[in-house]
């Protein structure tokens, strides 16, 4: 038999709530329909109780006892709710629930109670061992459910397999995905490995080799329908049927729309839609390298920081949809809006991938992580194009941030060349030079301080932001370089000059 917080995972349920109450202190062995409230106390043990009268609040607490004492496993009442947004809920704070299980939100504020009176029935149902739960639209409906949950027959497991199948196509090309829709039909766990003793399962050929799901074992019509379940997630998880493995998954895709001749860019394009791969929108590349480690281990390693980056560079509310490919020894990160990114919004994404990369590097520093952010380019060749760029931004020397962008105004072009002429190239070393004569170790933290704040508008603030110092700090290498060169940072002669110069010499020109 299951218990409450198993049941509450069967279709037809979004209409009960949670109020106060364990959601696994016992079996579920019936379900009945009371008509009044002093009834309850002749409910048989382990039955779940609907009243169909609402009991006034003052009588709320007698009717707990009552449910407690009958050994009933939940008291379900009549709605009474108000208009408000649902506050959310997560399984973690309901004990036996499954992992990635759908729990109906609660109401809010639940029933018409004050906060004293809520908590003497949360004390109550905790004491008593008894759910209590709130019922809303067709009771009726709500019993046959609750019934059909209880026997686990065939039409339970016919609407378990119904709601895996209307929503794993979505998940089309990921297994964790496809694993977590087919744990909430089922109620149980379901795990991406082979099934051990006791459990069952299924698998199916997947672009990376064999994909497995494990669950654990069930009897009669529940089994019938783990089974079923299973057979859908690993053929939604290996992103379709048995045809075309190497586009069975959006990453695969991507990696062949990165990786094929042009002319088939059409093709694979409409694969992608297919697949579900916004290839129509506006797209920037971020590519990512390991140098540090062997070719065999960089694999290995970009592999393993996939899921990583990709939770990490979603920022809530900003529109980006994010996929990811394995090519060429480098993982290669799309990031695709619907509509075309401002500067602004360039900005936040380098400044992002650039604390990802930051905070993944400092676990594997002998990975040397580096990452190419690309500018934003719209359709399938603006994949390719975006992923150029980021390529191409790698290929710039060091400057001691962990990801480089590409120069998409050209300016490191222009610099180089004005840097060439030897008028530049004297009068930007005379200018620099009483920093110069500290030694690179010193001099660079100068000059990169030294270009942040005359890029911000002579802004310590912003320059601080910029490059994780205090604002003083800032201030003090300010003050430290003026000391040094004698240099009016007030003249915007002076500025220009200056600016020009720090980029010169931190775009890795030699003085």
């Amino acid at each position: 038999m299951p218990t409450l917080a198993e049941l509450l995972t069967a279709p037809g349920l979004t209409g009960l709530h949670h109020l106060a109450g364990p959601l696994d202190a016992a079996p579920v062995t019936g379900v009945r329909l009371e008509t009044r409230a002093d009834r309850i106390p002749a409910v048989p043990p382990g039955t779940v109780a609907i009243l169909l009268s609402a009991v006034p609040g003052h009588l709320l607490d007698v009717a707990v006892r009552d449910a407690a004492a009958a050994g009933a496993t939940a008291l379900v009442l009549a709605g009474d709710t108000r208009d408000g947004a649902p506050p959310s809920r997560t399984p973690d704070a309901y004990p036996g629930v499954v992992p990635g299980a759908y729990l109906p939100a609660a109401p809010a504020p639940a029933r018409a109670l004050d906060d004293a009176a809520r908590a003497t029935l949360r004390s109550l149902a905790d004491r008593g061992r008894v759910a209590v739960l709130e019922a809303t639209g067709d009771l009726a409906a709500l019993v046959v459910a609750v019934d059909r949950a209880v026997a686990g027959d065939a039409a339970d497991a016919l609407a378990r397999v119904a709601a895996a199948a209307q929503r794993l196509p979505g998940d089309a090309g990921d297994p964790e995905r496809a694993a977590a829709t087919a744990a909430r039909a089922l109620g149980v766990p379901v795990e991406r490995r082979v099934p051990g003793p006791g459990e069952t399962g299924a698998s199916a050929p997947g672009p990376d080799g064999e994909i497995a799901l494990a669950a654990p074992d069930r009897p009669g019509h529940a089994g019938t329908a783990a089974r079923c379940v299973l057979g859908m997630a690993v053929l939604a998880a290996a992103g379709g049927g048995h045809g075309d493995l190497p586009v069975r998954s959006r990453g695969h895709l991507l990696a062949e729309l990165l990786a094929a001749p042009q002319e088939r860019t059409a093709g694979l394009a409409a694969r992608g839609r297919a697949l579900g791969l916004p290839v129509d929108g506006h797209h920037t590349a971020l590519r990512v390298e390991a140098p540090g480690l062997p070719p065999a281990d960089r694999y290995h390693l970009l592999d393993s920081l996939t899921g990583q980056l990709l939770t990490r560079l979603r920022a809530p509310g900003d529109g980006t949809h994010w996929h990811a490919a394995l090519v060429d020894d480098a993982l290669v990160l799309l990031g695709t809006r619907a509509a075309t990114p401002g500067p602004e919004a360039r900005r936040a994404t380098l400044a992002l991938a650039r604390r990802t990369l930051d905070t993944l590097g400092a676990h594997h520093p002998e990975a040397g992580l580096r990452g190419g952010l690309g500018a934003a380019h719209r359709g399938p060749l603006g994949i390719r194009t975006s992923a150029r760029e980021a390529r191409a931004a790698l290929l710039t020397p060091p400057d001691g941030t962990s990801v480089s962008a590409h120069d998409a105004a050209g300016l490191d072009r222009m610099l180089l060349e004005w840097y060439a002429s030897d008028t530049a190239h004297e009068a930007t070393t005379e200018l620099l030079a009483p920093v110069l004569k500290l030694g690179q170790d010193k001099a660079e933290p100068l000059l990169r301080t030294l270009q942040a704040y005359l890029d911000h508008n002579n802004s310590p603030a912003r320059a601080a932001d910029l490059l994780h110092l205090h604002r003083n700090a800032v201030g003090a290498r300010i003050r430290r370089i003026t000391d040094l060169t004698g240099a009016d940072l007030t003249d915007p002669d002076t500025r220009l000059a200056l600016q020009l110069a720090c980029r010169a010499r931190l775009s890795g020109m030699r003085a």
